[in-house]
């Protein structure tokens, strides 16, 4: 029986014991907040407000002061550590085979995505790939230079032929300029018929997601 009361006693100090320095620091960290900012805070308020009630709307706003700067270091202690975290888990990721190159690969193309202000996508074209006759729905990045320009015969132009319905994934085509057929149609109308698997299409040309082709519009009319 006394080694119960004994363990309850200890459990009882292990819950109290935190609750009163807590209650003991922050009467502490409110004294010294009243010692450094009540007199210039009071002084200051008494020209617009009348004394008797100086020193409660001053203790109010010093509590009030100090409520916002333990939340300040709470959330920037809160950031540091979810940081950190994820730095960690980052640190492991790049040491793993495999999953390393995989995951540097999707970091830089989620960069070059998403960090820019302005897309990296000029224009929508349309390539013939992967033979003559196929063509794909391509987005120009920039005109090529360097070694691969100068290996090359003709002036060539960055394409990148997305995927479908994964748009992130795709190829860089090294196109002929001469080879590439400009579309009229946005990036972001472009980019909904590559998801859409082409069942998407800008609705200015007549065609929908519903109603199909102008084209086949025109064939059940005359027939």
């Amino acid at each position: 029986m006394f080694s119960k009361i004994r363990r309850n006693f200890f459990t009882g100090t292990l819950i109290v014991i935190p609750v009163v320095l807590t209650i003991w620091v922050l009467y502490f960290i409110v004294n010294k907040f009243n010692s450094l900012l009540l007199d210039p805070i009071m002084e200051f308020l008494r020209n617009w407000i009348p004394t008797e009630n100086v020193e409660v709307l001053t203790k109010s706003l010093v509590f009030l002061l100090l409520l916002i700067l333990l939340t300040a270091i709470g959330l920037a202690t809160r950031i540091i550590i979810i940081r950190n975290i994820f730095g960690f888990g980052e640190r492991i990721l790049y040491r793993v085979p495999m999953i390393s190159s995989i995951y540097r690969a999707i970091k830089e193309i989620s960069f070059a995505f998403f960090a820019k202000k302005t897309s990296i996508f000029q224009r929508v074209v349309l390539v013939e790939y992967p033979r003559k006759g196929l063509y794909q729905i391509g987005f120009v990045t920039s005109e090529t230079k360097g070694e691969a320009q100068e290996k090359t015969k003709e002036k060539v132009i960055n394409v990148f032929i997305p995927t479908t319905p994964n748009p992130t994934s795709g190829m860089l085509v090294l196109v002929p300029a001469e080879d590439v057929i400009d579309m009229t149609m946005s990036v972001a109308e472009g980019m909904k018929m590559v998801i859409s698997g082409g069942a998407v299409v800008p609705t200015r040309y007549g065609y929908t997601k519903d109603r199909g082709s102008t084209s086949e519009k025109k064939g059940s009319q005359g027939d």
